[in-house]
């Protein structure tokens, strides 16, 4: 046990623990300058490289901590409250290339799904939405295109709130999104008119924009960490009103 900090007992289960449990400080021997920097570089979207040069570790262990950021439980519960969208909501889909790395010699690895034998490159379909009341839904399907089932899943009345306006582009599956909801649905075609289709998705297309311009810093993205890097994008989107040092203090002290 560590001299100076508080443990608890669980009833329960018996189990110990203390106030840190699911925080990503929790066993970690970083100390709170090397998180300071680590935090603040990973919210400017760059490379674990960068990252282990500034905090002077090795890149391994600079990976390792980032990804336990994106993973944190801290991270979660310092997300601004997800309100269900309403009113005019604009929705797309976009693309982004998957650069994985290594050989995964293992047919079962959940990183061969949907991947091609020989293929080192793929593309993964990122569903984005956004309201006028600026809450914010992006997250990653997991395919290399937008599929029925995954729209049956997730665009549902747990997401939209009924008798929305929907505006989006040619894709067929949101007449499905509109019947579920029970929503209006205005349909833009970006190949006639496609100033006019900017003017009626612009929310989305910048949103869009700031995401991927994140991304492209990272380095072996793929199905299983894409999401993680999404959540970091929208934790920083959320709160780009604070400066750095304040961003660094919610995440850290939950202020």
């Amino acid at each position: 046990m560590r001299p100076g900090k508080q443990k608890y007992l669980c009833k329960n289960c018996r189990a110990s623990f203390d106030a840190f449990r699911n925080h990503f400080i929790y066993w970690s021997h970083l100390n709170y300058e090397q998180w300071n920097l680590l935090i603040q570089i990973s919210l400017l979207g760059q490379s674990s490289k960068t990252i282990s040069r500034f905090i002077k570790t090795t890149l391994k262990t600079a990976w390792y901590n980032r990804q336990k950021l994106m993973k944190s439980k801290q991270l979660e519960n310092t997300q601004l409250k997800f309100k269900k969208l309403s009113g005019k909501i604009q929705i797309d889909e976009t693309f982004i290339k998957e650069i994985h790395k290594g050989n995964f010699k293992n047919k079962t690895d959940p990183r061969r799904i949907h991947l091609d034998p020989f293929a080192t490159n793929t593309k993964c379909c990122i569903q984005a939405a956004v309201d006028n009341n600026k809450n914010i839904y992006v997250k990653s399907t997991n395919t290399k295109r937008l599929q029925k089932q995954w729209v049956i899943e997730n665009m549902n009345k747990e997401l939209i709130n009924q008798n929305s306006i929907i505006t989006s582009d040619m894709q067929k599956l949101y007449f499905l999104v509109a019947k579920q909801t029970n929503s209006t649905l205005c349909v833009t075609k970006t190949t006639i008119n496609s100033e006019a289709s900017y003017r009626n998705l612009d929310k989305i297309s910048k949103l869009q924009s700031s995401f991927k311009e994140t991304l492209i810093h990272y380095r072996g993205l793929g199905f299983t960490n894409i999401q993680n890097c999404l959540n970091l994008w929208k934790w920083k989107y959320q709160h780009k009103g604070l400066t750095p040092n304040q961003q660094t203090a919610v995440l850290y002290f939950n202020v």
